[in-house]
């Protein structure tokens, strides 16, 4: 019972230090839903096969920094 008590608390400590990074990442994506338009996402993003893939790593990298 002590090891299924112990795995209970390493999964709630690895919750608490996610916690910040999990709120600030749907802060931002409510950010952007409210404040850029769904047009110009689905334009800059619908074209092309490979480019599509390319723009949206390239929109995602500053967002974890």
């Amino acid at each position: 019972m002590t090891e299924l008590t112990e795995v209970g608390l390493e999964m709630w400590r690895i919750l608490l230090d996610s916690s910040p990074y999990i709120i600030i990442g749907i802060v931002v994506a409510g950010c952007i839903k409210v404040f850029i338009n769904q047009n110009f996402i689905s334009r800059h993003l619908r074209h092309g096969r490979y480019r599509s893939v390319i723009k949206a790593s390239l929109f995602g990298i500053p967002l974890p920094l």
